[in-house]
Formats: structure tokens, sequence, C-alpha cells
């Protein structure tokens, strides 16, 4: 296959037979410019010195006086232009168009746009006249603010452009554009009075610039250029309404750049074969491709394999495709670059930046006026265990013996043992007893103090690079270096700028210039396999072409304006609109079809994938259209799919073995049954079995709104030191009193939490005046009941014979309040933060409240069994011969009655009893008989290995369930 480029070396040599010394040849891209020395060193058995080769950008540029500045620079300077126009421009809105504006300034000048009738089109008057004219007879447009500020940006960008110019002007910057229409502007002086070369050869271009053509049409016509074309004549001639020829036809007719050198027939005349696979997904797709290379590899001649192109359109999926290829494919090149931005180092910078951001400041207790800053515990948690972090936990920080906790270990399991929701930077001192690495990452940033930032990273990466000698990743060491220099780079940019920069600015800088800076790799040229974007294809040839996301939206993009200047503006105005960048790479699709004898070309089938759906339209041209003109095309069309796997279904249940109901003996033994444990039983066996017998435990995380059971456990705990401090001395407690022992126990219990604002502030004092009302309601009672214990803990045993196997099983529970009323009977309450609701049983017979008991899931059958249990506890602790001692008096059977209820916080002046009785006496040793029945029919039914653990049936009881990913629901 004779490459468009061999054709090129060729042609000019036999143009200048004496050597190449004064010619110059312009490409594209620097990569076609390696290709070009390359064929002409092919093309000649003689050696000859090489001729200047450059891409068009280098050219341009070198022939300016102008130096083309860095991002940084131009945004800092078009920000100090912008404010001596408009003084009260802010910069965090100037931030979210000044790059785009930037790209406006850089296409206005490069399509040499007349600038003063640019913008009076964009004036208010001409877009009021445009509007008007496509209104009904009779009506006008109404003045608004919205319409006054749209306008007034634009009568701002006429006076920033011409100000901006100047300022680069007087410091000999210039923005590529710029740099462009200088040169255009002033081609005789700076390039045809000091031209060094006899002839400049413009070779694979498709669409130029107005600067372009300007500079090269003066060229040719003072006989010193010659522009050499690539193009084919089916989109030329023979089928004129596809896009890749529009530039090229006009350039044709015009005659503007000389004898038309060459057309020629390749997508009409030769043979090939086109394959189009439809992937389930995007990453998918550099599965195949590795795959479909491996395979042709194997094919090819060892010593001389065919050069194929691995072309990815959208260039995200670079690092998968890397991944994708086989181990055994070592010689291959790369001609794009990755993003620092797609880094993990990047990610660790943005969530420093993150960390700093979302610092809360908080008054001192002792001085009101003093502000301490804390950092949210989310972004600390999201620094620490950043993979680079936890690298550099393993190499530097891992003690001798592993079961010692790093210093990270220690840090995170601290915030989470106390919840603590912020930190300030003395926390972490504290803490991690000034360790470097909790220095540079939770330190505050001052205000305005750009120096102290970039000086914490420089900080970061000396720490880091421990971490990278022992870190065997060559890829992530060169991010290390690049974000260094990058850094070094940034330093000297905002060094002479006379305002410091706020933290907002900074990131908006930095990341400006992250975005726009790539690691370039380095790798054999000339390998067989090359990996390329859509605009490193330009003037390249090869005989295999792989094409990775042929999706509408991607190739072409999709038709987004990314400008400050309306559509209809742009193409009344000259600039480039979305139709000629489809147009372009229309032209680069076809270019790469011509020489190419197999084309694999893939796209994402399916709608639900990201960046999937519609095939190209590009593909469709293929299938409809190219191949009715060239039958020597085979297009074939596959679908790529996942093969069918066989999954074995999971049981939804525990069958009990011989280990498990040994394991459940041992545990009603040693541990016993308790009153939830018993509702967890009856509501879910399986989560019985999660929570009692495996003992998995729900994850600690940090909470930082109070939830329903940090309130319960709140009042609870106030309860009992009030009870204890107060109730059972037989003293009353002042409003004052009873606020400080809720300060102190919310303080014991939840240090961690920020009650001074927000929700939790709400949630507190709801909790504390629920409390007040109830205290209240109980302290001003006319039939008060007298508080005998308070959290009294009960237990007692009861023996089964099973299997003809003895038992002796473990039961207790621990009460909230014992009170007994003026006839001495006792009152086992229980706390509820939230409503109560039971069930009226009156009705219902001995049989089914029962049944409820045993076997429902019900929240009201919960809250009955819960009742029924502490009564049972209470009436068995009484029955023993010792009887039950509370406080200063003991109570025997069979003068005492136990009756068991709730105390429900939300409704203070209400006391739910329990009416699930199970009998129809109020025999106290016939009610301990039948509970003693329904135990023993419960931990028969535990351990029966015929009844598994099983899921409940209640969905609902599902929904808040801490085990609902490991049951499957």
């Amino acid at each position: 296959m004779k490459t468009f480029l061999r054709e090129v070396a060729e042609y000019i040599l036999s143009k200048h037979p004496s050597g190449l010394e004064p010619v110059a040849i312009v490409v594209p891209t620097r990569r076609a410019a390696f290709f070009v020395k390359q064929e002409l060193a092919l093309a000649t058995d003689r050696p000859i010195i090489s001729p200047q080769v450059e891409a068009i950008e280098d050219f341009v540029e070198n022939i300016s006086t102008l130096k083309v500045a860095d991002s940084v620079s131009l945004l800092f300077e078009l920000f100090e232009t912008f404010k001596e126009i408009d003084p009260t421009i802010q910069f965090d809105r100037f931030m979210g168009w000044a790059s785009v504006l930037l790209s406006d300034l850089d296409r206005i000048d490069q399509y040499l746009v007349k600038t003063e009738y640019l913008f009076d089109y964009l004036s208010e008057a001409k877009a009021v006249e445009r509007w008007e004219a496509n209104l009904p007879e009779g009506r006008t447009l109404h003045d608004s603010s919205g319409t006054r500020h749209y306008f007034s940006l634009f009568e701002n960008i006429k006076q920033v452009y011409q100000a901006f110019r100047d300022r680069l002007l007087a410091r000999d910057m210039a923005y590529r554009g710029m740099a462009y229409r200088h040169v255009a502007e002033h081609v005789e002086t700076l390039l045809l009075d000091q031209m060094p070369h006899e002839k400049v050869y413009f070779v694979g271009f498709n669409a130029f610039t107005e600067a372009e053509k300007v500079i090269i049409q003066k060229l040719r016509k003072s006989g010193k250029a010659e522009v050499l074309w690539d193009a084919d004549r089916y989109y030329m001639s023979e089928n004129a309404d596809v896009e890749a020829g529009i530039s090229l036809r006009s350039y044709q007719h015009s005659v503007a750049f000389g004898p038309w050198q060459w057309t020629h027939d390749y997508l009409l005349s030769s043979s090939k074969k086109i394959t189009v696979y439809g992937v389930p997904n995007a990453t998918l797709q550099t599965k195949v491709a590795g795959g479909l290379y491996a395979e042709m590899l194997r094919d090819d001649d060892p010593e001389n394999p065919i050069p194929t192109a691995i072309v990815l359109a959208d260039e995200n999926l670079l690092l998968p495709m890397l991944y994708s290829l086989d181990e055994s494919i070592e010689d291959f090149n790369i001609t794009m670059g990755l993003s620092l931005r797609n880094s993990m180092l990047y990610t660790l910078i943005d969530s420093i930046f993150e960390l700093q951001q979302n610092v809360a400041e908080f008054r001192s207790k002792e001085g009101k006026t003093i502000k301490i800053p804390k950092f949210n515990h989310k972004s600390v948690s999201k620094v620490l265990n950043h993979p680079f972090i936890r690298h550099y936990e393993q190499i530097v920080l891992r003690k001798p013996d592993a079961t010692e906790p790093t210093i990270i270990q220690k840090v995170l399991r601290e915030i989470n043992q106390n919840n603590q929701v912020f930190l300030s930077t003395a926390d972490f001192m504290a803490i991690s007893d000034h360790h470097p690495l909790f220095k540079t990452l939770f330190t505050r940033w001052e205000k305005d103090n750009s120096n102290q930032i970039i000086q914490s990273f420089y900080d970061l990466i000396d720490l880091l690079r421990e971490v990278y000698k022992e870190y065997k990743n060559a890829l992530e060491t060169e991010y290390l270096y690049l974000f260094y220099t990058l850094l070094k780079q940034f330093e000297q940019t905002i060094a002479h700028r006379p305002e410091p920069l706020g933290l907002y600015t900074l990131r908006a800088f930095l990341y400006d210039l992250i975005r726009n800076t790539r690691i370039p790799f380095s790798g054999e040229p000339v390998s067989s396999l090359q990996i390329l974007g859509m605009l490193e294809t330009r003037a390249l040839d090869f005989e295999r072409v792989i094409i990775l996301s042929l999706n509408e939206g991607t190739l072409p993009q999709a038709k987004r304006q990314n400008s400050l200047i309306p559509f209809d503006i742009a193409q009344e105005a000259g600039l480039p609109t979305h139709l000629h960048q489809e147009a372009v790479m229309s032209y680069h699709f076809y270019r790469l079809l011509q020489r190419a004898k197999e084309v694999h070309l893939m796209y994402v089938s399916t709608t639900d994938a990201l960046g999937g759906g519609e095939k190209s339209r590009f593909i469709q041209q293929l299938e409809y259209e190219l191949v009715q003109y060239n039958p020597a095309i085979q297009l074939e069309n596959k679908m790529v799919e996942f093969p069918q796997m066989t999954t074995e279904t999971l049981t939804q249940e525990v069958p009990k073995d011989a280990a498990i109901l040994e394991n459940i003996r041992t545990y009603l033994t040693e541990t016993g049954l308790y009153p939830t444990h018993l509702n967890d039983l009856v509501r879910c066996s399986m989560k019985f079995y999660l929570s009692r017998l495996v003992g998995v435990q729900s994850k600690e995380e940090i909470e930082e709104e109070l939830g329903m059971d940090k309130i319960g456990t709140w009042l609870h705990a106030s309860l009992e030191k009030l009870d204890q401090d107060y109730f059972l001395l037989g003293n009353d407690p002042s409003e004052e009193q009873i606020k400080a022992v809720l300060t102190t126990e919310f303080q014991e219990q939840f240090q961690g939490y920020v009650t001074e604002m927000g929700l939790n502030r709400i949630y507190y004092q709801i909790g504390e005046q629920q409390i007040l009302a109830f205290l209240a309601h109980q302290m001003q009672g006319q039939k008060r009941r007298k508080i005998v214990a308070a959290e009294q803990k009960l237990s007692t045993e009861l023996s089964l014979n099973i299997n003809e196997r003895s038992l002796m099983v473990k039961l207790g529970g621990k009460i909230d309040r014992v009170e007994k009323d003026e006839a001495n009977k006792l009152f086992v309450m229980d706390y509820k933060t939230g409503s109560v609701e039971l069930n009226q049983e009156t009705r219902s017979t001995l049989q089914d409240r029962k049944e409820k008991l045993l076997t429902s899931a019900e929240l009201k059958a919960g809250y009955a069994r819960q009742l029924w249990f502490y009564k049972y506890l209470v009436y068995k602790n009484v029955a023993n011969p010792e009887g039950l001692s509370l406080g200063e008096e003991t109570y025997r059977l069979p003068d005492s009655r136990v009756q068991s209820g709730f105390y429900s916080f939300r409704e203070p002046t209400k006391m739910f009893e329990n009416q699930l009785e199970i009998t129809d006496t109020d025999d106290p040793q016939a009610f301990i008989e039948e509970s003693e029945t329904l135990l023993r029919q419960m931990i028969t039914d535990l351990l029966n290995p015929d009844l598994p653990f099983t899921q409940t049936r209640d969905i609902k009881l599902c929904e808040y369930c801490d085990f609902r990913g490991i049951c499957a629901r």
C-alpha cells in the first residue's frame, strides 16, 4: 500500500532533485511531521539533509513575534482587563464563562472576523431589530433585567476584546488566534521579506481557518507555496451530499490554492472488508478491539505485521484500551496524552480542596467572638481512605506488629467511636501526635494565602514520594512529577500578581491548568500498532483500522455550541459552527477508509449504556450509500452479546444442621433470650440467625443527624439519671435541673453531634420539650405512683427437655422503670420516643392472643410481646422464695400484682397498658405457667431441625433492616 505521505515524499523529491534544504513541509499534526521524514528517508536511496517539517501550529507560532501564553496567564490577564471595564465583576461569575470567552476570541481571530461588524451585530439594537422582525404585526419586545444583563455582557466583550489585545501586545504575549491573526496581517514583513525557504508545501489539509488561508494564498501568489491534498472522487464529485467534501470542493472550485493535487479513487474502486459491531457498553468495546487485534496478529507475518490503527473517538477509553491489549503485545505506540484529570492523584487533590472548602466554623465555649474552623468527617474520611494515603500507610506507617493499628486507623476509629462529625486541626494533632501527614492534610488554609496552599501540596508531594519508591506504577509516578512541574509553573505565574488569590480562585485556575495538561506517551513511533485519537489520524494511512465509539453524539459530536456567540450570528460572521465540525470529522473518517483494506467499526448498541444508543450516521452512510457505489466493498453487521450464564438460585433459608443446633443451645444457655431477641425471632428468624447466632454487626457509620434511636438513647439515659438522683430519693427536680441533666447526658453520650444549628438543634429542642412535658404531667398528677426502680435488670432460667436433652435457658431484660400505686401494685413501664399503638384485644380469644405472641410480625404485636415478657420476668422473680427486692421493699407472692405498659414521650399524658393478656384470671402463678408454656414452644421451634431460618413475609420490615443486603432483600 502506497500511503499518502509516501506519495508526497516521492513528489517533493522529484521536484527538488538537487536537495531538500530550501524546502519546508507543513502538515496538520506533529505526528504527521515525523512520518513525513520517515517517508522521505524511505523514498530515496541517497543521503539527503532533511527539510524543515513541522505542524502548522508550530509553523505559525514560529513566524509570529508574539509568544503564545499559557491558559492560566491568559485567564489572569483577561480578568484584569474585565475589572478595568467592569469593576463590579465577580471572579466566581467570571470563571463560569472565561474559558468559553477565550475560545471565542481565539476563533474570532483565527477566522479574521470583522470585530466591529460582529459586536455591532451582537448589540441590543441589532438583536431587537432582528427579533421584532419575526414578531406578529403590532407586537414589540418588552424590556427586562434579563435582556439588559445579556446585552451588557456583549457590550463589555466589545471593549474587552481590544483592551485585552493591547494588554497582551504590551507584554509581547498572545493567545493562539491572536498570533495567527498577527501573522496573517503581516505576512509580507514576517514571512515573505525574510523567507528562508524556496518552497513551502502544505500537505494533507482539508479545512483552513481564514488566517491560514491568507498566509498560504499570499505565499502561493509569490510562488513560494504549494498545497497537496488527499481527496477522493467519491465525496468530491460522485456523492456530493457527503459532508466530507464540503471544504475541499469549495477550495477546488475557487482555484485560490493553485492547481489541484490530488483526487484519488480509492473509495470507489478498491475492495474493502468492513465489519460493524454493536457492543452492549462502551468499555466492552476495548475488550472486543483487544481480542480482535490479538487474533489478527496471530495471522500476520511476525517479521512484518500489517500496520494497524486503533482509533478512539472517545478518548476516555484510552486506559481501558491499554488494559485490554494482550500481554504479549509489547510493540505499540500511543499518540494521545493522558489527562492529569483522569489520574488517582487528581482525585486526591480534589478531595483536599473539598476538605478545605467544607470547613465549618464554630464559636468557642470560652469566647463567643473566636471562631474555630473544623473539618467535616465525610471529607476527612474521603481523604484518609484515598488509595495513595492508604499506600502511604502500608509503606510508611505500618507497625512491625501487623495487629497494632496505624495512626490512620486510630484516627478513623476515634472518629467513628465518638461520632465526631467535625474535627479541628488541634483535634488531629492531638490524636496523631503531630504526625507530618496530618499536619500537611489538616492544617486550615489561611484566607487569601496562595503560597500556603501551594506549599501544602509541595509537602504532600514530598510525603508521597516515599510511596512511589515502593509503588511500582510508572504512570502514577509520572503524574506526580507532572503535578510538581505544574505547581512550579503555577507558582511562577501568580508570583507577580499584586492581589492575593482566594481558595476558590486558586482552585479554578489550578483546575484549568490540570484540564489542559496531559502526559505524553513515549514509544516507538513506527510500531505496527498505533493507538490514536481521531484528530491524530490526519495525513496518516493504515491497512487495518479499528474505530471505537461510532455513536451519534460521539462521532460526530453532539450539536453543542460551546460559545457565547449564538449560532445564527456565528454563521453570519463567518465563524465555524457544529456543521463545520461535522464536515471536518466526516473527512477524517472517510480519509481513514480510503487506503484501508480491513475496517472494524464499533458502536454502543444499548440505549441504557453510557454513550450508547444510536449508531453514527457515518456507519449508516456506508451501509446505505457507499456500498451502492462500490460493490467491491463487503460490509457485515455483527452484534456482540454476553453468553447466557447459568446461575444457581440461592436458597432464601438456612437449614439447622447439627453444628447450628449446637450453636443455638450454647447461645440459649450462655447469652440467653431478651425481649428484642424474641421479637427478632418471631418477626424474621433470618435476622435472628444473622444478628444473634452468626454475630453480624451493622457497619459503624458517623451520623450527622440525630436519629430516633439516638434520641431514645439520650432520653432513656436522662430519665435514668433523673430517677436515680431525684425521684428514687423522693425529690422532684426543677426545670433547670432537668435541662442540666439532659445537657450532661447528651454530651456524655453523643459528644460528636453538633446541636447549635440545623436539624439537630430542632431535634434536641423537641426531645427536651417532650421530657419536660412528660415529667411535668407526672409530677402534677393527683394519683401519682411511687417510683421504686430505674433501669432494673432482671433474669431467670427456664428448664426444658428437648430430644431427650435437658436445657437450662437464660432469660433476661432491663426494665426502664418500675412504679407502684397505693394498692402496692407494681407497674413495669417501658419508654418509647415514638408513637405507641396497641391492639385492643378484649374481644379476641385466649388462643388468638397466644398465637399472636408466638407468630405475629406486626409492630403492635411486638410491643405486646415485649410487655408480656417484662411482666413474666417480674412475676418470676416475685415468685422466688426470696422475692424481688426493689429499693427498701421486697415483693412476694401471693400478695403482689404486676401490670406492664408504655410511656410514649409523644403523648406524655397517656399510659399504654398491655391488652394482650394470656390468662382469664388474675392469678400470677397461672400467668407464669402459661408464659413458660409459650416460651417452651418458641424455644422448641427454635431447636427444631425441620424449621429452617427464613426471611420474613412482611416486606415492610425489610425497609430499614441492616441485613437486607446479606439476605438478598
